[in-house]
Order: structure tokens, then C-alpha cells, then sequence
């Protein structure tokens, strides 16, 4: 197991609080509540808000989730299916721009991130069944279970920034 969540963040994370201690199936959980949590969260808007201390909008940090749960779950399927070597890494900024995630709807977007968790699932689950770890030229070695708790901070962290953006917005 890496510490590199941990190092990075702090444990628990620093800003949203949370917990690099949690279980593959509670990692599994936060990760499939997502879709719902984001559609709670920004039930009455457009996604268009942004909180003053982030760079992006909610929207955003949507397609964000999705995308990068779908990029670990290629990485995921493809080791189980037989490839080798390291996984190759992304640079999220770019692909928010190439995407032009700030031109997309919530809704294709919360859309998007539904289908994305349940491929992820599937792919966490043939990954596990496959004994696969990969390494990650930033990350170093990663096993399923690290995947699983950093793809959950992931959302959970980005769950919390749009919760900070529709409370800063609100109203306006």
C-alpha cells in the first residue's frame, strides 16, 4: 500500500476531512453515491457557479469525476485483461480544456459521471478478482484498494468543493 494520499493530503485530507483509513467497500460506496450526492447537491442549478476560491465551476468538477473515473477504470480493465507496464498520466487541466468542460450541461455531465461509476465498479471488480497492482510514475506502486480509497477522495473531496460553490453562490 502507498502512503501517497496520505503525504499529499493529510490524513484525514486537510480541507474535506476525509479518511484514507476507510474499507474497500466503504471506498466502493462513496464512490457509486456520487452521482446522486452532485445531483442533490446542485438540484435547481446549472452548474455555472463558481466559489470565489476555486478555479472551477461546478460543472466542472462534474465532468472532472466522471473523467477521471473513467480513466481509472481503462487503466483498471486493461491490467486485468492482460497489459502490462505502468499506467500513463493525465494532466487534468489539459483535459478539462481539450473537453471544454466549462461549455458542457450538468445534466449531460451528471449523466456522464452515473455511467462512468458503474464502469468503474465493474472495472475495480475484475481488477480485484485479477490480483492486479500497477505503478504509477507519480504514485509509484498502487494497489486496487489504493485506486479505490484515492478514486473516493477524489470525489468525496470534489463532492465538498461543490458544496462550498452552491453555498458561496447561493442567491445569485
Amino acid at each position: 500500500m502507498t502512503d501517497w494520499g496520505r503525504a499529499t493530503y493529510g490524513d484525514p485530507c486537510r480541507e474535506c476531512g476525509f479518511r484514507w483509513s476507510v474499507s474497500y467497500d466503504e471506498a466502493v460506496a462513496i464512490v457509486m453515491a456520487t452521482p446522486a450526492d452532485f445531483g442533490r447537491l446542485l438540484a435547481g442549478s446549472d452548474g455555472s457557479g463558481r466559489h470565489p476560491d476555486l478555479a472551477w465551476t461546478a460543472v466542472v468538477y462534474v465532468c472532472h469525476v466522471a473523467d477521471n473515473l473513467r480513466i481509472w477504470a481503462e487503466r483498471l480493465a486493461a491490467l486485468a485483461l492482460g497489459a502490462t507496464g505502468p499506467v500513463t498520466p493525465y494532466n487534468q487541466d489539459l483535459l478539462a480544456q481539450a473537453r471544454r468542460y466549462d461549455e458542457l450541461t450538468l445534466v449531460g455531465a451528471l449523466w456522464s459521471l452515473d455511467r462512468a461509476g458503474r464502469d468503474w465498479k465493474d472495472a475495480v471488480a475484475l481488477a480485484a478478482v485479477a490480483g492486479v497492482s500497477l505503478v504509477h510514475p507519480e504514485r509509484g506502486e498502487l494497489s486496487v484498494l489504493d485506486v479505490v480509497r484515492s478514486n473516493a477522495h477524489d470525489a468525496f473531496h470534489h463532492g465538498w468543493d461543490i458544496g462550498r460553490t452552491v453555498d458561496a453562490t447561493a442567491g445569485q
